[in-house]
């Protein structure tokens, strides 16, 4: 399981690096927000991740803070955890704003 958690730090700082994605301000939370989900998100949710669009903003955070904090993740979800994991609350929530504004 540390393999997993190592391969997946790296490669979350490789996709934050070559995006260039920055701790966002509350201007640009939607725009950071996509740019994460489509960076560290969508190549397991998809682009248009059905089931979490127009979603509740504290919910979608509530099942982010969930896996990032689970102890012995399973399956998909230790990727999840890995991703998560060095993400700050002003992301995750980012991210669920991005994900709340989809129709």
């Amino acid at each position: 399981m540390k393999k997993y958690l190592q391969y997946g730090a790296f490669t979350l700082a490789a996709a934050l690096l070559f995006t260039g994605i920055q701790p966002a301000t509350a201007q640009d939370s939607e725009q950071d927000g996509a740019k994460l989900y489509t960076a560290l998100c969508a190549s397991c949710h998809t682009p248009t991740p059905g089931k979490m669009m127009g979603k509740p903003v504290d919910g979608l955070v509530a099942g982010m803070e969930k896996v990032k904090n689970m102890e012995s993740p399973t399956g998909p979800l230790i990727k999840m955890k890995a991703v998560l994991t060095p993400l700050t609350e002003a992301q995750i929530k980012n991210i669920a704003e991005y994900l709340n504004q989809l129709k």
